[in-house]
């Protein structure tokens, strides 16, 4: 449980909210906002057919990891414009695992979304971060504001893919199709190193219980072939909770699993 400002929630719904499946896409299913809370930040992420992004912003908070559903998190974004200051608290109500954020006598309740896979978010950008290393990405980085983008925008117009190439201090080359040349003067700011100050975030979130080490976010199957997800780190003395894979909202605690399914299987991403 923490509280948030609600301008910085929606703000953080925000960054990440264009980047959505198409809805005629076969993966809109997938189409999803992942909340992901660790001890210092609730993370937002968005992910659709060619882009995945992460927000976040910091908080004092529990570890957990909750799919919500676009028109969810579009409701929630709508509730949040009439409010201050709400507390926002990850449970498990009757099986069903819940976002619950309150202001006062004010409540939204925002249900976890069925039918959603893990999303591999940390393993995807610590791969990302790790490229920037290998020696063919040694080049200049091409740096780029809101409004530059805004700008090239229409340099595509026609469906063509826009590239932008770093000529160092000359600037930025840009180019659409066979048609169109332009530049981008470089800028002179001096931002912080790409990807610095995540390394909490990406972190693989591992905690230990009877013996075995479970991780946030995992998959795990049992004797069944039923596949589980560990969506949150349980408190001291608390029995973790696992959630079906296949459907969101059934949630069991972990001993009434085992009792069935007698192990649990670490299944690949």
């Amino acid at each position: 449980m923490f509280t948030i400002k609600a301008r910085d929630l929606a703000a953080t719904l925000d960054r990440v909210a264009l980047h959505r499946f198409r809805p005629d896409d076969d993966a809109h299913d997938a189409d999803v906002l992942v909340l992901d809370c660790t001890p210092r930040h609730l993370h937002v992420v968005g992910c659709g057919d060619r882009t995945l992004a992460v927000a976040r912003t910091s908080v004092r908070g529990d570890v957990w990891t909750l799919p919500v559903g676009y028109d969810d998190a579009a409701a929630l974004r709508a509730w949040l414009e009439s409010s201050d200051c709400v507390t926002v608290e990850h449970v498990t109500r009757g099986g069903h695992q819940m976002l619950s954020l309150t202001e006062g006598v004010a409540q939204i309740t925002v249900p976890a979304a069925s039918h959603v896979g893990r999303l591999p978010w940390r393993a995807l950008l610590r791969l990302v971060l790790d490229a920037r290393k290998h020696p063919l990405a040694a080049g200049r980085p091409v740096q780029l504001s809101a409004d530059d983008l805004a700008l090239w925008g229409s340099a595509g117009a026609g469906g063509e893919a826009i590239e932008f190439r770093s000529l160092g201090p000359v600037g930025t080359l840009v180019t659409a199709g066979g048609d169109f040349l332009g530049l981008q003067t470089p800028h002179s700011w001096d931002g912080p190193t790409p990807g610095s100050g995540w390394a909490s975030s990406l972190r693989t979130r591992l905690f230990l219980f009877a013996g075995n080490l479970l991780e946030v976010g995992a998959r795990y199957g049992d004797i069944t072939g039923t596949a589980w997800v560990v969506p949150a780190r349980p408190g001291p003395g608390e029995e973790p909770t696992l959630v079906s894979a296949d459907c969101a909202a059934v949630a069991l605690p972990i001993t009434k699993v085992l009792a069935v399914g007698k192990f649990l299987i670490r299944l690949p991403d």
